[in-house]
């Protein structure tokens, strides 16, 4: 059998020196307290200052990707349009050559009653 005094120690463990609280008598360490809190509030400054530029950053992003968006798709209409005005351009080129044959003239001539006089056409070149 244990002695008593071996069973009450057992039985009821005690916590070292250096992990009991202060006494009310003793101070706490001076500036400790300070300088945690101080630490803690600019954490959480810093935090929240990085957390607002992440979303700084993304509203950028996003507004940028949207004005790029628009500004290919007007990119592509002045392409579109761009090459619809050229095929007319080249249509009515066409059909000016097709409008300006030399016998096409001479038929029209002919059916208003005009003549050609040989001595005064003059022929230029570019």
């Amino acid at each position: 059998m244990a002695l008593p005094e071996y069973r009450a120690a057992i039985a009821e463990p005690t916590l070292p020196k250096k992990l009991a609280e202060p006494k009310k008598g003793q101070p706490e360490p001076i500036g400790y307290k300070v300088v945690r809190d101080k630490y803690v509030k600019l954490e959480k400054f810093a935090i929240t200052i990085t957390l607002f530029s992440a979303l700084v950053v993304l509203l950028l992003s996003l507004a940028t990707q949207v004005t790029l968006s628009n500004q290919n798709r007007a990119l592509q209409d002045l392409q579109n349009d761009s090459v619809a005005i050229s095929l007319e351009n080249q249509n009515l080129e066409q059909e000016v050559q097709e409008l300006s044959r030399y016998d096409r003239i001479i038929e029209i001539a002919k059916e208003l009653g005009l003549e050609m006089n040989e001595a005064n056409v003059r022929n230029v070149t570019r």
